[in-house]
Parts: C-alpha cells; sequence; structure tokens
C-alpha cells in the first residue's frame, strides 16, 4: 500500500476522516441534544432542516445506527493507515507512538471538541446535518434494517424493551420547562402559564364564595328590602330563593333586567320573568374540568354542591379566569385589599374568614390547606374546640394568638413565621 500511494496522500486521506470523525460525533450529540419541542415547532413554520429533524428524530434506532456505523467505519480506516504509515516512517516502535498520537488527536479533535460544541450549539449543527442524513439513511435503508433486527434480538435476550411511545411530559415538568427554559418569556406570561398548569389541582371547593356569604334575593322578603339589596349590589348575576338559599328558585341577571325596567318596578312577578335555572356543580371539581363543563353547557355561575346536594357555595366562570391571570374585576382587587394583612411589628393582623390559599399567594405564605379552606376552619380543625381570646398556638410553621371571636367562629387572628419544627401545642 506504501509503494502505490504516497505519505502525502496517506495524510491528506487521514486528516479527510478524521474530520469525517468529528462530523459523526459532533451532529450525533446536536441530533440527541436538541430540543424536540423546538424542532416541532420549527417544522410547523416551515423549516426545511427541522422537518427533516422532526422525521429523523421519529425514528432513532435508525439514525443513531447510521451515524454509529459511519462513525465506526471511519475510525477503523483510520487507524488502518496509521498502522501503515507508522509502520513506513518508524517500524514497529513507530506503531505503537503512532497509535498514541492518533488516539490523542481523535480524542480532542474528534470527539471532546466537535461533542462540546455541539451540546452549546445543538440547533445550529442538527438542523444541517439532517440535510445530509436525511437521504443517506433513506439509501442504506436495508443495511440498517439489518443491523436494526440484530440489535433488537440483543435486546431481547438483555429483557430489554425498547418503547415506541413518544415522549411525554408530566405537569411538574412542564412547570419545569417555563420556569427554567423560558427565560425570555414575561413574568407576567410564565405566571398565567403556569395559571393553566395549576387548574388541574386546584377544585371548585378552594376558591368558591362559601354558602354564608352569598348574599341573595329572597322572594318572601318585601319588594323594598329586594329593591335596596340590587342597589348595592356589584355582581351581575344574583341568587333568588325563598327563606334560605338551600331553596333556590333560579338566578337573575341583573344586566337584563335593568337594561329594559327601572328598579322601581321591581316585583317578583318580574324577577321570576327574567331568573334563569339554577347550574349546580360538584364541590370536589377541578377547575381544569369546571371550565370545560362551564362553555360545554353556555353557563358563567354555577353553585357547589356536596355528596348530599346541599349548597355550599357560589363560583363564576370569571373566578376560574382569575385564578389564572390574577385579579382583573375591580370588586376583587378591592376585596382583597380588605382583606391583606396588616403588618403590626412581627405578626400580621389577618381576618380569620380569609381563603388560607388566597392569603398564601397574596403573601407568598405557606398555611397547612387540609379540609378547611379559611384561617377560622383550620384553626376549629386542629384545636376541635373556639379558642379564647388571647389563645396562642401554632398551625404549620405559623404562630397565631387569637385577636377576636364571635359566638360560632374566630374573626381575627395575629400570625407570624415561627421555627418550622415547632408543633401545633396550645400554649394559652
Amino acid at each position: 500500500m506504501s509503494d502505490d500511494i504516497p505519505l502525502g496522500t496517506l495524510f491528506l486521506i487521514l486528516a479527510l476522516l478524521i474530520v469525517l470523525s468529528a462530523f459523526f460525533a459532533g451532529t450525533e450529540t446536536a441530533l440527541m441534544r436538541i430540543n424536540k419541542y423546538r424542532v416541532r415547532h420549527l417544522s410547523r413554520k416551515g423549516n426545511k432542516g427541522a422537518i427533516l429533524a422532526e422525521k429523523l428524530l421519529k425514528q432513532p434506532d435508525k439514525l443513531i445506527a447510521f451515524i454509529l456505523f459511519g462513525n465506526n467505519l471511519v475510525n477503523f480506516v483510520a487507524a488502518s493507515i496509521v498502522g501503515v504509515v507508522s509502520m513506513q516512517i518508524g517500524g514497529p516502535s513507530g506503531v505503537a507512538i503512532g497509535t498514541l498520537l492518533f488516539t490523542i488527536i481523535v480524542l480532542l479533535f474528534a470527539d471532546s471538541a466537535p461533542k462540546t460544541i455541539a451540546a452549546i450549539f445543538p440547533e445550529k449543527i442538527a438542523l444541517p446535518a439532517s440535510h445530509i442524513y436525511y437521504p443517506l439513511i433513506k439509501l442504506m435503508r436495508p443495511l440498517l434494517i439489518i443491523i436494526n433486527a440484530f440489535t433488537n434480538i440483543l435486546l431481547r435476550l438483555l429483557r430489554v424493551k425498547p418503547s415506541d411511545n413518544d415522549e411525554k411530559l408530566s405537569i411538574d415538568e412542564l412547570k419545569t420547562i417555563i420556569n427554567d427554559g423560558m427565560t425570555k418569556t414575561s413574568i407576567d406570561r410564565q405566571k398565567i402559564m403556569m395559571g393553566v398548569l395549576d387548574l388541574g389541582n386546584i377544585t371548585v371547593e378552594d376558591i368558591m364564595l362559601p354558602h354564608n356569604e352569598i348574599i341573595g334575593i329572597d322572594l318572601n322578603k318585601s319588594v323594598q328590602y329586594n329593591q335596596k339589596l340590587i342597589e348595592d349590589n356589584i355582581y351581575v348575576y344574583v341568587p333568588v330563593y325563598k327563606d334560605a338559599l338551600d331553596n333556590i328558585e333560579g338566578l337573575l341577571n341583573l344586566n337584563e333586567l335593568l337594561k329594559k325596567h327601572s328598579l322601581k318596578l321591581l316585583d317578583n312577578n318580574l324577577i321570576r320573568k327574567y331568573m334563569e335555572k339554577p347550574y349546580f356543580i360538584p364541590e370536589k371539581t377541578n377547575l381544569s374540568q369546571q371550565l370545560f363543563e362551564f362553555k360545554s353547557k353556555n353557563q358563567k355561575v354555577g353553585f357547589a354542591v356536596d355528596e348530599y346536594g346541599n349548597i355550599q357555595g357560589l363560583i363564576t366562570i370569571e373566578d376560574i379566569f382569575e385564578e389564572i391571570v390574577g385579579d382583573y374585576l375591580e370588586e376583587t382587587k378591592k376585596m382583597n385589599k380588605e382583606m391583606r394583612p396588616k403588618k403590626d411589628g412581627d405578626y400580621y393582623i389577618v381576618n380569620a374568614s380569609s381563603n388560607i390559599r388566597t392569603l398564601n399567594k397574596m403573601m407568598n405564605w405557606n398555611i397547612p390547606i387540609e379540609e378547611a379552606k379559611t384561617i377560622n376552619g383550620a384553626i376549629l380543625e386542629n384545636l376541635g374546640y373556639i379558642p379564647e381570646v388571647g389563645a396562642k398556638f401554632s398551625l404549620g410553621q405559623y404562630s397565631i394568638r387569637v385577636i377576636s371571636t364571635k359566638e360560632n367562629a374566630v374573626e381575627s387572628i395575629r400570625i407570624k413565621a415561627i421555627d418550622p419544627e415547632y408543633k401545633l401545642k396550645v400554649v394559652s
């Protein structure tokens, strides 16, 4: 071989083979490292390289088989040439030195460097490389089928079952992508996306207006009383009942009524004319499902009921939107401002009827949420009785002192964070 081919030509061939080895190593890393969802996005926009890359990545076994075949072929041929050249230049001892030098060169220039660059810029390398790989894999399809057949036999002997399923992302993984991988996305947009993902973990019960806070029209009350109630009302939809909310008659759309009639003409017959049939929903329904139900049934307001059919609260489609985008309704902003804890030294003064989830979001707290949804409910749930004014105890990682109570509930408390190892205990 040395007599037929000059040394200069052999060195040129060897350099070309090292470049090919670097190409295979780098493109393999780039194609395996590239963001598949980014590729899919570019493919939908018509990027030719992304279209080919997406097709290649749908059959990773064939892609890897071709790259390994090409890389090994190039390296074996290069090693043979190194042996011939080394023997010609330095004899048997030259072969050992040539092999060592070749190993270092391949490691540095055909493996480590190209793979590092590809890991840093996977998209810039993988997409152009797809134009080369796609037709070659098509051309060598019969050989790759044979290689994969033997590979699958070996995997079966090792009791390994390759999965044909596409990658699925869990909700937590999507949250990680939004938090860590979308650095160019504004904070507000990230919060909205996180809000959408959290809908499946939040139930109607978590955000509904509780039964005791629902204000409605009692048909057994006087006309003057109901007129005054409507004048002071800030909501579009008002429940209509007799004596008690559990005797619900319907839901009054005030906008429709007041567009056509003066409030002075209000009576029970007019209320019934504009009253809609009430829509009931299970209180344990998650918000993701409930948003779909609101849309499919063309409803905006629902009454949450327990397993016995008793009304527990009220929820609107705006409540769900606010879980996604934050407080955008003026009445909600006003309500949250009124409910916001007041600073008092190391403590905060909190209305005990405040929703725990709302407080945690508003104040960046971590008050535990179990069965109870309000501070008062959590206190009663943990203690088992209504504490007296001045009583001190802990709730999760927070120290609490009762400021005021009423006959059947705690009204207000003082709260501050404490040692997380401190356990619930009444101390006075």
